[in-house]
């Protein structure tokens, strides 16, 4: 393995997945993503570890950890919000970006960015499911799919029916009422996407975003909450590459400023 001793890692503990990534100031050496499950610290140090064997690296100047879970990995150097993480991360990947929408597993962000690619100012909703991967992927079990087919059932319909209920049991109990009534399941799926889009919608609105935009997040590789997205907030859409990566790139980024 190779001793490299000005190299950083960022590690993004999330409600469903933890992310590491370890950066050696230009580019991505390894990466690692794993469920979270019960113990953020177990998941972090497993994420972390397998980052490690596959950058191929034995010595890391700083550690920067992140999301949720970040006060639960102790071995870290420091710890920063998700908001800057995230703020960072596409501020590298997408230079230029204004707003940005984050849609995690229990909450969604909207970050303004200033021209440094710093935050300016940020809206955050962390008390209801409706905005939030979690809502996503209980409706997908209701309709016994997956996310991922959720999904793409989901952005082959064009007549999307509207879900009004923001409560997941509601929510839930809307859904099912419209099947029975012979509703067309991707109508009902694109109905569920629309939902979230215009409720992240009306926070980001609030911040006043400017183009160009972009989207972090596992829930950014949901094409049709992607286009969703972008019809709510009425502009483009960017997703950077690997948008599940973003926080622990930003982390990562954080940590090597810090050397």
């Amino acid at each position: 393995m190779t001793k490299i001793g000005n190299v950083t890692a960022g590690i993004d503990i999330g409600s469903r997945t933890t992310k590491a990534l370890i950066w050696d100031g230009e580019r991505t050496l390894g990466k690692a993503l794993i469920s979270t499950g019960w113990s953020p610290d177990k998941s972090a140090s497993q994420a972390y570890e397998q980052a490690l064997r596959e950058a191929g690296v034995r010595e890391i100047a700083r550690t920067v950890v992140t999301g949720y879970g970040r006060a639960s990995a102790a071995f870290a150097d420091q710890s920063i919000t998700e908001i800057t993480a995230h703020a960072r991360g596409v501020a590298h990947l997408l230079p230029g970006t204004r707003a940005l929408i984050d849609i995690g597993g229990q909450d969604s962000k909207a970050i303004i960015l200033d021209d440094s690619g710093l935050v300016q100012d940020f809206a955050m909703n962390d008390r209801c499911a409706a905005g939030s991967g979690k809502f996503l992927e209980f409706l997908a079990m209701t309709m016994e799919l997956s996310v991922e087919d959720f999904a793409e059932l989901a952005h082959s319909s064009r007549n999307p029916v509207q879900i009004s209920s923001i409560c997941t049991v509601f929510a839930e109990s809307e859904v099912l009422s419209l099947l029975a009534e012979g509703v067309a399941r991707e109508d009902v799926a694109n109905g569920v996407h629309r939902s979230i889009a215009l409720r992240v919608a009306q926070m980001a609105h609030s911040l006043h975003p400017e183009a160009p935009a972009a989207f972090s997040g596992g829930v950014a590789r949901n094409r049709c909450m992607v286009r969703e997205l972008g019809t709510a907030l009425g502009v483009e859409i960017q997703v950077p590459e690997l948008p599940e990566y973003a926080g622990a790139l930003g982390a990562a980024i954080v940590a090597r400023e810090m050397l």
